[in-house]
């Protein structure tokens, strides 16, 4: 059975990347963390939001934990039903099958379904 890590190496790498606006926190929001993914960033649980929905990383204008951001943050943008607002985003989108593929795999394989 492949680790943790193993897994979500795997499933990071099949978001194609793209590169955002330097700032912009738009796609900062509620989302799933995994027990790996918390573990990544150092928390025990699932981080608070702050007023408006923000994430509580998203601080100066960026996310201090870019690096370690969980599978949905790194979703945003990259497939065709979840756009950014300011039209960035990979070449070629994942398309909505590969996308909702991806977020089932994602559940199921992180132990969050």
């Amino acid at each position: 059975m492949p680790s943790s890590k193993a897994i979500h190496v795997r499933l990071y790498s099949a978001i194609p990347t793209f590169d955002c606006i330097e700032g912009c926190t738009d796609c900062c929001g509620p989302v799933p963390w995994s027990a790996y993914e918390l573990r990544q960033a150092g928390l025990k649980s699932n981080p608070e939001m702050q007023p408006e929905d923000s994430c509580q990383f998203s601080l100066k204008g960026k996310c201090e934990i870019h690096g370690q951001r969980p599978f949905m943050c790194r979703l945003f943008g990259a497939a065709e039903d979840i756009v950014c607002p300011h039209g960035r985003g990979p070449l070629k989108p994942l398309l909505v099958t590969e996308a909702h593929d991806l977020v089932r795999r994602y559940k199921l394989e992180s132990g969050l379904s």
